[in-house]
Order: C-alpha cells, then sequence, then structure tokens
C-alpha cells in the first residue's frame, strides 16, 4: 500500500511543473493578444498559408463619405466559360403584296400577289389557299361568314406543281369565281355592302408559341442566306363590295332595255325633220338631179308594170278573181293589233332545280329537280327521268347531256294527275346521262335543266300534257376530286401592273 501512494506522489510531483508552465502562458499578454484577432480558416496540408499584409486605407472621396469596397459574386463565373454569341438582326418581312379585286359581288374576282422587293421568291400559285371573312349588312344571316376551299378540294400542303418564282417587278394573277369558296348558304353573304377581308397561305403560329414559323410558306426567299423573313400567310387590304352587277350582266341588260321601248312615231317624225333641217343646201340641190339623170328611162317604164302583175298574182289565190279579193287589214291598218288570247288558268309545268350541290367524285353527283303544276286546272302528264336535257358548263367547256326520244311505249301507269300546285320530284345520277369525261377536271360547274314531256298518251286515249320546259334557275356544282387536278397548265409571272394601265393589264393576264 505505501509503495502505491509513494508512486502517485512522485507522478504528482513530475506533472506539476508542466501545469505551471501551461497556466504562465495563459497569463502572458501576448497570448491574451492572439486570442483578440480573428481566428483564421484552416488550411489544407498542401496549401501555404499567406502572410497578412496590413490593408492600406483607401483615400476618402471629396465629399468625405466612405465608399464600400465591391464584394465578389459567389456564382462568378469562370474566366475558362464561352462567351455567348451575339444575336443577329432579326430579318425584315417579305416585299409581297396581295390584292383582292371584286369588282362586283357575283364575280369574278381577281387574286393577284406582287413582288416588290429587289430579290426573287417564291410563292404557291394557287387560289385554293385563299380564304375569306365577310361581314354582311344583312340581319337575317350571320354576321360574319368564313369561306374557304373544303378539306378534299383545298391542297393539304404546299403544292408544289404550283409553285412560282417572282422576280423583282412581276406578279401573280388569276381570275376566279368567288362561290369556289361561299359555297351554299354562304353565297348569300356576297352582296353590296359586305365587308370582305382575305387572307393566303397558311395559319400564323399562335401568339403565345415562341417557336419561329414554320413550313409551309406562302412566301419565301430564294436565297440562301435568305434576304427576308419566310411568311406563312399573306393579309390583303379590306374590300367593300358594291352594288353593281357584273358587266355582261349589265351589258345584256342594257340591252334589253333599249329593245324594250322603241321610239314612237312622233318622235320618228321629229327626228326625220330635224335631219332632213340639218342636210346642207348643197347635197339638197345636187342630189335630185344627179339621181334623176343618172336612172335609166326603160327602167322606169319596165319596173311597175312587171313587179305589180306579179305580186298581184302571186297573192291571189288560185280560182279567185281580182275583184272579190278584198285586203282583210283594209280600214283597221291604224288602229293597234288585237294580242293574242293567253288563259292564266291553263295548267302549265314550271321546272326548278336545286340550287347547289356538292360531291365528293364525279360518281356521286346527284341533281334533284322538281316539276311544278302552276295552272290552275288538273294535268295529266308522264315525268320520266329520261326526260331531263341538261347543259353543264365547267373547267373544260361547255357540254350538253341530251334527253331520250319518245318512245310512244310508255306504260298507263304512269301517266300521274298533277292538281294545282302539285310537284314531281325527280333525282338521277349525272354520271349516267352524261358523258364520261364531263366532270373529269375538280372545281365549280354550272348545270341547267330541261324537261321534254314528250309522250302524249294517244294510245290510252289520254289527252296529256306535252312541252318542253326549261328550269327557271340553275344548279352550282362543286366537285371536290376527279381524274384530272384543279389546274389544267402551270402558273406563269407576268409584269407588274402599273396604277394607271391595271384594268387594261387583267385582260391579259392568265386566266386558269
Amino acid at each position: 500500500m505505501r509503495t502505491r501512494l509513494v508512486r502517485i506522489a512522485c507522478l504528482f510531483t513530475s506533472i506539476a511543473p508542466a501545469a505551471a508552465a501551461v497556466m504562465g502562458l495563459a497569463s502572458s499578454p501576448a497570448l491574451a493578444e492572439e486570442k483578440s484577432r480573428p481566428a483564421q480558416q484552416t488550411q489544407g496540408p498542401g496549401s501555404a498559408v499567406p502572410a497578412q499584409r496590413p490593408k492600406a486605407a483607401a483615400a476618402p472621396p471629396p465629399g468625405g463619405s466612405k465608399v464600400a469596397a465591391p464584394k465578389a459574386s459567389v456564382g462568378a463565373p469562370k474566366a475558362s466559360a464561352k462567351k455567348k454569341a451575339p444575336e443577329s438582326p432579326p430579318l425584315p418581312p417579305p416585299p409581297a403584296r396581295l390584292w383582292l379585286i371584286a369588282p362586283s359581288p357575283h364575280g369574278p374576282w381577281t387574286l393577284r400577289i406582287d413582288n416588290e422587293g429587289e430579290r426573287p421568291m417564291r410563292i404557291p400559285a394557287d387560289v385554293r389557299l385563299l380564304r375569306l371573312e365577310v361581314d354582311t349588312l344583312n340581319k337575317r344571316a350571320k354576321k360574319t361568314v368564313r369561306c374557304a376551299a373544303p378539306a378534299g378540294l383545298k391542297p393539304s400542303g404546299f403544292p408544289e406543281r404550283r409553285a412560282l418564282l417572282l422576280a423583282p417587278g412581276q406578279s401573280y394573277m388569276e381570275h376566279f369565281d368567288p362561290r369556289l369558296l361561299c359555297f351554299g348558304k354562304d353565297e348569300a353573304a356576297l352582296a353590296g355592302g359586305s365587308v370582305v377581308r382575305a387572307w393566303y397561305g397558311w395559319g400564323p403560329p399562335p401568339k403565345w408559341s415562341k417557336k419561329p414559323p414554320a413550313a409551309p410558306f406562302a412566301a419565301e426567299s430564294t436565297d440562301y442566306p435568305p434576304a427576308f423573313a419566310p411568311a406563312p400567310g399573306l393579309a390583303a387590304p379590306t374590300v367593300v363590295l358594291s352594288y353593281a352587277l357584273p358587266p355582261e350582266e349589265a351589258t345584256e341588260r342594257g340591252h334589253h332595255a333599249g329593245d324594250a321601248e322603241p321610239p314612237s312615231p312622233a318622235a320618228q317624225t321629229a327626228q326625220h325633220q330635224d335631219d332632213k333641217a340639218a342636210q346642207p343646201a348643197d347635197d339638197k340641190a345636187a342630189q335630185p338631179a344627179d339621181d334623176k339623170a343618172a336612172q335609166p328611162a326603160d327602167d322606169k317604164a319596165a319596173q311597175p308594170t312587171d313587179d305589180k302583175a306579179a305580186q298581184t298574182s302571186a297573192d291571189r289565190p288560185a280560182g279567185e278573181s281580182p275583184e272579190k279579193r278584198v285586203p282583210s287589214d283594209k280600214g283597221h291598218s291604224a288602229g293597234p293589233r288585237s294580242k293574242p288570247v293567253v288563259d292564266a288558268n291553263a295548267p302549265r309545268l314550271e321546272l326548278t332545280s336545286e340550287p347547289w350541290s356538292d360531291a365528293a367524285s364525279p360518281r356521286s353527283i346527284v341533281v334533284r329537280v322538281s316539276a311544278k303544276n302552276a295552272g290552275r286546272r288538273p294535268m295529266t302528264v308522264a315525268i320520266r327521268s329520261r326526260m331531263l336535257e341538261f347543259h353543264v358548263a365547267g373547267p373544260n367547256g361547255e357540254t350538253s347531256c341530251t334527253a331520250a326520244p319518245p318512245t310512244g311505249a310508255i306504260p298507263r301507269d304512269l301517266f300521274r294527275t298533277l292538281k294545282p300546285g302539285a310537284s314531281v320530284d325527280v333525282s338521277l345520277l349525272l354520271r349516267e346521262v352524261c358523258p364520261a369525261d364531263t366532270f373529269n377536271r375538280e372545281g365549280l360547274y354550272e348545270v341547267t335543266a330541261t324537261l321534254h314531256a314528250n309522250e302524249p298518251g294517244t294510245t290510252f286515249g289520254l289527252d296529256a300534257y306535252t312541252a318542253v320546259v326549261p328550269a327557271k334557275n340553275t344548279t352550282l356544282l362543286r366537285v371536290k376530286s376527279a381524274p384530272e387536278p384543279f389546274y389544267a397548265a402551270a402558273p406563269r409571272a407576268v409584269p407588274t401592273p402599273k396604277p394607271e394601265a391595271s384594268q387594261a393589264s387583267e385582260h391579259e393576264a392568265h386566266d386558269e
């Protein structure tokens, strides 16, 4: 036990000086100054601790205020990082101008695209890419009507066959019927006072999209790099339709109006007197002498006798003496002639056809015709589909689909009695009665029907109604798909017409 106590005492004796030294260092002023300094960050084993240099005091500004030193940003880019390339300036819009020329509400209209720039451009020359928005004044119809080609007729992408390169100062012009786009009930919007806005091509990307416009384009540069930005569509200036008639229809009405009212006899007499008064005196004096001198004497003696005798013998029937023949109009030449009596109550047929028909292909063209008894008495008549004749006017020209001749062998039960106001409807496929190549092209057709009611019914002792009845209206037919394309020839560019010669150049433009 004592041995253990002695060892412990020796141990405390050896530790006491080291503890005293440590306590002395802690109480020394140098150690206190060392603790008052800010602690430095520990460095790795391979890094050297830089010696702390005294910071030079910054010179105060003239106003005496101190400026704080900028702090280093934590996420500063490294010197080795690549800088972004500067963005190129945006390209200008395409120098293409779209025009819509509408002289009358019913057409024909003209589509025109001008290259007003200094570099060539590429466009799709196809009127089926045109879209119309028509604001009407008709309170009964829709205020805004949107017209466009149907899905089967409008090209889904860029029509490569209709690609046209326009040089600077060139244009593309095409005449078209607006009913190709405003078809069916939408045709009622094409009236005087309507406001038309046109868009050509494809729609632009939505406003929220940040992507650049993608192909197809309605106008794009042919240079590389491009001289201007491509455009998916072109907008035309707003057009207000006039109340004028088409030139051909206005001319026909003018001729009919001039022929309907001939000048009266009093007006003709006054005009004749004015012409005599306006004739020069020299002509009056010279004309009788020359005419009398130039006329042979033999002709004067021979002409009256022979002509009168021949005319009298030709007009008089055989076996009738000249004394008994009396002119039928003797004593009534001055009075008005009697008009033929017309029975307004007699039975008569009126033929009407449906106003429009939209067909997917030539095999599905169906036309419906209605024959109505417009008189006030009943009639007996036989109406069959083979009695219908059609006149077709389309892209390939005019074609007649003739009716069948009368057979005289129609059964008795096919004769029907139509009361006043009653009608008969007939539907038939035009492909069965027209030539095979009548509707070979896509586009718009006008079909006019005519009924040949040519079965009298005399075999059965009937007095059937017979007549040739043309339809009161035409049927507008649109064929979406056909063996031949919509255009028969390739497009071509024309020089841009000048403002003073724009009307004259429209007649020389490419008409498809």
